[in-house]
């Protein structure tokens, strides 16, 4: 019989955390393999750190409860705890594109490519990432388009691949091809709750604003903690004047997420356009103070201020808007304009000079200088 010498027995607890920190690696597989994406699967050379997997593991817990600024931040310190494991960086960057910091997204989308290259979920990441991050740029959009098709090459059946790949198609104006594509990701999985949000986002694209509105309906009852069906739902509603539904769903949505500067600022924007200017302030300020550097609510707060002939509060926000690079020809003549009505013309020259150097037909902007020309 072979007894061990009594020292040996210092490793009975090394071999209890060991197990500890495979039953946390295994419990976050178990998470997210029902959930928005795949865990990723990497080579024995990629194996996380005990301690990296647990907190990886505690982060996919705050976010299946919801709490996605929690689950963000620890993300981040198991990326830092095991560099060399793609998986925090990938549904880190997931959560920021839901959170609408996509330049922020990208980049750690792309340090879990560039980790794991051949990693079907890092490049499906990649592709909504930058696909969110475009506003349209056509160069981002074909670098997203072809980060989502080598997703689909090296895992065909991934329905979340099929879904970011439908809204790029959508977003490229092939709209066809959008809803094809979103309706094969529902078939591979009918309980993904993105591939049936992208096929609302390809029918909305198309103008089948009813059929759309009935998938985002299906997207909230398949995972009630998210936030962005909501956000289509009112999205949607707007754009087909139904503002009392728009600001119910606008309402769900922050409901659900507090903390989502995205919704605050969608909330505070159809009040606008249902014309009750002040409260729009109230929502779009509390968007900017859940992130300060949120440039869409600043022009929105700038236009509110405005649209309220309250030119002081207007001049700032518009300028932070301008700051955080925001380009819309109307927030530079707007602002000219708001300097104008304070007898500023000097300062306001600029902004309208710019606002026809973008758009020569600007007809606010040439009636703000008339205005400087006159006095």
């Amino acid at each position: 019989m072979y007894i061990r010498p009594p020292k040996k027995k210092r490793s009975a607890p090394i071999r209890v955390l060991i197990l500890l920190a495979l039953v946390a690696a295994g419990a976050y597989v178990l998470i997210w393999q029902r959930d928005l994406i795949k865990p990723i699967q990497v080579g024995p050379t990629a194996t996380p750190t005990p301690g990296a997997a647990q907190i990886t593991a505690e982060a996919d817990k705050l976010y299946m409860d919801g709490k996605l600024d929690q689950a963000i931040e620890k993300y981040s310190q198991a990326a830092a705890l095991d560099p060399a494991d793609p998986a925090p960086y990938a549904r880190w960057a997931f959560l920021l594109t839901l959170r609408q910091q996509t330049a922020e997204a990208v980049e750690k989308a792309r340090q879990a490519v560039g980790i794991a290259p051949d990693d079907a979920q890092a490049q499906a990441v990649l592709c909504m990432a930058l696909d969110w991050d475009s506003g349209g740029d056509q160069a981002k959009l074909q670098e997203a388009l072809n980060a989502c098709l080598s997703a689909t090459e090296l895992d065909p059946g991934y329905a979340e691949a099929h879904a970011f790949l439908a809204e790029v198609y959508a977003d490229l104006g092939q709209t066809k091809q959008a809803v094809e594509t979103a309706q094969l990701a529902v078939s591979m999985d009918n309980s993904s709750v993105f591939a049936h949000r992208d096929l609302g986002y390809a029918l909305e694209k198309q103008r089948r604003y009813r059929d759309a509105v009935a998938e985002y309906q299906r997207a909230t009852m398949l995972d009630p903690r998210l936030a962005q069906p909501f956000i289509d739902l009112g999205r949607i509603h707007t754009s087909n004047n139904r503002p009392t539904d728009a600001l119910a769903a606008y309402e769900k949505a922050i409901q659900i997420d507090p903390d989502s500067a995205h919704a605050r600022d969608q909330l505070g924007w159809a009040y606008h356009e249902k014309g009750n200017f002040q409260r729009a302030v109230v929502e779009l300020t509390k968007a900017i103070e859940i992130d300060p550097n949120f440039a869409r609510a600043y022009g929105h707060l700038g236009r509110a201020y405005y649209d309220l002939r309250n030119w002081e509060d207007a001049i700032p926000a518009f300028q932070k808007a301008l700051e955080l690079g925001v380009t819309q020809v109307e927030y530079y003549y707007l602002l000219g304009l708001a300097y104008v009505f304070l007898d500023r013309c000097d300062e306001g020259r600029p902004y309208l000079e710019k606002a026809l150097e973008i758009e020569p037909e600007a007809l606010p902007a040439r009636q703000g200088l008339d205005m400087c020309e006159e006095n």
